[in-house]
């Protein structure tokens, strides 16, 4: 049957949900296909317009938005002000680094601060920088640089500096010092002194003894002077760059230029360098291995040889960093005192080599003769230091005007007493041999000189001796130890013999007269002169000289002490004035002490320090290391220093109120002891780490207030353990520990620990303290809490548990009594059993009910608890002490 037009169109509707098959025979296939393909088409079309009508808007709007919107509010950079107030440094506020460049090359020395105005320490520093141009203006040159001022030509080539402020010296011969030392005037005022005068010349042997017996290293340059001064420039830089890392001057650097000098002290190949340390001589050979003469060889090589019998710490606030090496498990020796690089010496320091030196001087070591020679050297060095009044001198000093220039032939030449050996490679031959050459030669002792002076070394510490002490026979010639006051007079001998001079006519020179030549040999010392006593005058505002007592009784040795007690002690010196805080953290009061010198001995491996009570002397110091390496001192417990207002402290001071009727009171290692043996009063102390928690503080609140208020005197304490030491048995293993003692007599003796791995609670405590207390106070003290509890079933269990507690007791009182045969101990047993039953009896008649004030039942209770407290001691230990005399008597 042939479809109609109805059921066609039902088949074409139908069709569109799968694909019809196409067939040749179909007359309508081909019209089907073409009319589904424009459809196809047109939807794309319009898809494809759509998509870029909203490409369109979307391009507009954000075309619209890009014209229209506001451009960023950006604050300008407020205008570069000047940050130094003093003509004396030359501000470069904007940051023109190529024109302070330009100046400062034209000075021998530049001092510059590279600063940010911003940062705290760049202000600090800035009035420190100010005093040290203030001291030293006409010698050194002083510019700052705004590194931080943006667009400026020191930002922009400078933009990644770590830290400010930026502290270097340029000399003419060298490309920049940094200075990394503290940043106080003096020790910068000290550091620019060494870099003026880097290198000391050696012309005679005196020279070399004078140096080793007052530095901790003597590092000497043979450079003889020839037509090329290439060593000579090489090792006069590396003085200046070791500076970098020895900004305090403890290693010395010296240079031999005459040949002959040179070869009277065993020296056969130069360039050649030796660095004399006080147990050792080390020599560097540029010819072998893969060393040379160069700045960088050299400096590396004095730091890795470079040891000192106590070395000098100077904390650059990385406390770890500075000590670290040193805390290795023996024992630390530390010097607290103060230490003024500006001083030529410090007598309390050399003393303290000194020690350390005589200490670690082995019997059995080869250098032995030499350590002791040098030990004499520098007694006697400190000794006649101690002596010169070097302010007398600068007061009295008479600062001469200058005469005219007399006739060359008839003027004395000026020659130095110790000028033995000139600049030139040229010297007289018949000057006489030193046996300090095969010293130098071999390493080892000063001389065979100095075996006449065997004497004890009393001699030296007797002050009043030291001019007969100079007289001696010593390494040095006589003149080397002849007083000061003898020694300055010599310029003044110069003056008065040119005086004397019979006056010839002036010759006409084309020279500058010498009243207008500022550089002249007579005005140059005028002026050497003036600059020292200014120094000096700085130094002493800051803080005196500091001596040594002087010695009352004979001086205990302690040669090679360090080796036959196998102690390796660590001595370190710390200046006190700067760094007082480190003696504080120790306990020690550091201001008061005399001189604010202490010394102290740490030993982290008994966790045990010493402190030296007695004045630092020769003898009080050597005594002390003795008697430690013998185990004999009393170890020193560590107690917070209050007036310590620059140490940071947390913790709190006095009585803390922690609850309207408790107070807690915060115990110091000195007041410890008197606290927790209160008669009659159960002390609750908490032993914290560092300061208590909140929760610690509540519970022991808590627990206190509840033991008040059943009856129980009690107090609550509590100290911080590690600013002040406890002694060894109340040591805690972990932080916090809950200590309770009781109230009995002997407290100390009967308290007791909290449980570490449990947590701190009141109740806790509470129990704790029941524990602690005898069986009348605490069945009381139960009952008391029986009363305050409020539930009823709460009161049952509470009064069930002093029923058992007392059957417990009752239990093991009888055992007691039937195990012993000692018949006054029965007795007293059987009478505390005896009250023991009674109090039972009246317990066990006891309803909740009962727990008033005023119940008789309740006062009956208590009446039997009285007469048990009175019969409850007894002394076992004298009871059976008893019994044996007896028996052996018998």
């Amino acid at each position: 049957m042939f479809p109609t037009v109805d059921t066609g169109d039902i088949v074409r509707v139908t069709s569109l949900k799968r694909e019809p098959s196409v067939s040749s025979d179909d007359p309508e296939s081909s019209d089907t296909s073409q009319l589904a393909k424009q459809n196809n088409n047109k939807e794309l079309t319009l898809n494809m317009f759509i998509k870029e009508a909203v490409f369109c808007i979307a391009l507009a709007l954000t075309t619209y938005g890009a014209l229209h919107n506001t451009p960023s509010k950006i604050s300008k950079v407020p205008q570069a002000v000047r940050f130094f107030n003093t003509n004396l440094v030359t501000d470069w506020y904007k940051g023109q680094l190529s024109s302070a460049l330009a100046e400062i090359n034209k000075e021998d020395v530049s001092f510059v601060m590279f600063y940010a105005p911003w940062d705290a320490e760049s202000q600090y520093v800035r009035g420190e920088f100010e005093t040290v141009a203030s001291v030293l203006s006409g010698r050194v040159h002083f510019s700052a640089i705004n590194c931080w001022n943006p667009g400026s030509e020191c930002r922009l080539q400078h933009n990644k500096i770590p830290s400010w402020p930026i502290l270097m010296v340029f000399t003419v011969s060298s490309r920049g010092i940094l200075y990394k030392g503290p940043r106080n005037a003096e020790s910068m005022v000290n550091f620019l002194e060494l870099i003026m005068k880097p290198l000391e010349r050696v012309s005679t042997t005196e020279d070399l003894v004078n140096l080793l017996s007052m530095c901790d290293a003597v590092a000497v340059g043979y450079t003889p002077l020839t037509d090329t001064s290439k060593y000579y420039n090489v090792w006069y830089n590396t003085a200046l760059k070791t500076r970098e890392f020895d900004t305090i001057g403890e290693v010395c650097f010296a240079v031999v230029t005459s040949a002959d000098l040179a070869t009277d002290l065993g020296i056969e190949n130069i360039p050649n360098a030796r660095f004399m340390l006080w147990k050792d001589t080390k020599e560097y050979y540029p010819e072998t291995g893969q060393r040379s003469w160069n700045e960088t060889a050299l400096v590396q090589w004095i730091l890795e040889n470079f040891a000192q019998p106590v070395a000098r710490i100077i904390p650059m606030w990385k406390k770890s960093y500075n000590f670290e090496r040193y805390a290795d498990g023996n024992p630390m020796l530390l010097l607290f005192t103060p230490m003024n690089p500006l001083y030529e010496q410090l007598p309390s320091y050399a003393l303290m080599r000194e020690v350390a030196m005589e200490y670690y001087n082995c019997q059995n070591n080869q250098t032995n003769q030499w350590t002791t020679e040098l030990i004499k050297l520098q007694q006697i060095q400190r000794l006649l230091y101690q002596q010169k009044k070097f302010l007398k001198f600068c007061k009295e000093y008479k600062f001469k005007k200058p005469i005219k220039k007399i006739n060359l032939k008839h003027k004395r030449d000026v020659v130095s007493n110790n000028n033995k050996y000139p600049w030139n490679n040229f010297t007289e031959k018949n000057q006489k041999q030193n046996a300090f050459n095969f010293m130098l030669k071999q390493g080892l002792a000063v001389s065979k000189m100095i075996e006449s002076a065997k004497e004890n070394f009393n001699v030296w510490t007797n002050s009043d001796i030291l001019q007969e002490c100079s007289l001696r026979s010593l390494p040095a010639e006589k003149s080397y130890y002849e007083t000061y006051e003898k020694c300055l007079s010599f310029e003044e001998q110069m003056f008065q013999d040119v005086d004397a001079e019979p006056q010839q006519e002036e010759i006409q020179m084309s020279m500058l007269p010498q009243e207008d030549d500022p550089l002249s040999s007579e005005n140059l010392i005028q002026e050497n002169v003036e600059h020292q006593c200014n120094i000096l005058q700085f130094a002493t505002k800051l803080y005196p000289p500091v001596i040594p007592s002087r010695v009352n009784g004979n001086i205990s040795h302690i040669h090679g002490l360090g080796c036959t007690t196998n102690y390796t002690m660590n001595m370190i010196a710390v200046d006190s004035i700067r760094n007082y805080h480190f003696a504080e953290a120790l306990g020690i009061d550091i201001k008061s002490k005399k001189d604010m010198t202490a010394v102290i001995i740490l030993d982290s491996k008994h966790e045990s320090q010493y402190v030296l009570s007695e004045d630092y002397t020769a003898k009080s110091v050597r005594d002390f290391i003795y008697n430690f390496t013998q185990k004999s001192l009393k170890r020193t417990l560590r107690t917070h220093v209050v007036d310590a207002e620059h140490t940071h402290y947390f913790g709190s001071y006095g009585d803390d109120m922690s609850g309207n009727d408790v107070n807690i009171v915060d115990l110091t290692t000195r007041t410890f002891r008197r606290t927790v043996r209160t008669p009659g009063v159960l002390t609750l102390v908490a032993v914290c780490g560092g300061g208590c928690s909140a929760h610690t503080t509540r519970s022991l609140a808590e627990a206190t207030r509840l033991l008040n208020a059943c009856g129980v005197k009690a107090q609550a304490a509590r100290i911080d353990a590690l600013r002040h030491d406890l002694p060894w048995h109340y040591t805690p293993a972990a932080y916090p520990t809950i200590l309770v003692f009781p109230p009995n007599g002997n407290a100390e003796a009967d308290s007791r620990a909290y449980p570490p791995e449990r947590r701190v609670s009141a109740s806790g405590l509470v129990a704790l303290a029941l524990r602690c207390m005898g069986a009348p106070a605490h069945f009381r003290v139960r009952l008391a809490m029986c009363q305050r509890t409020v539930a009823v079933t709460a009161k049952r269990a509470c009064l069930k548990d002093i029923k058992e507690h007392i059957v417990t007791i009752i239990g093991r009182n009888l055992k007691y009594w039937r195990q012993t045969q000692i018949e006054e101990l029965r007795d007293s047993l059987l009478q505390r059993l005896q009250h023991l039953n009674k109090v039972s009896l009246h317990l066990s008649l006891i309803h909740i009910s009962d727990l008033k004030n005023k119940n008789d039942k309740l006062k009956s209770l208590l009446h039997s608890l009285d007469d048990l407290s009175k019969h409850w001691h007894i002394d076992v230990q004298s009871i059976i002490r008893k019994n044996a005399m007896s028996t052996t008597a018998s």
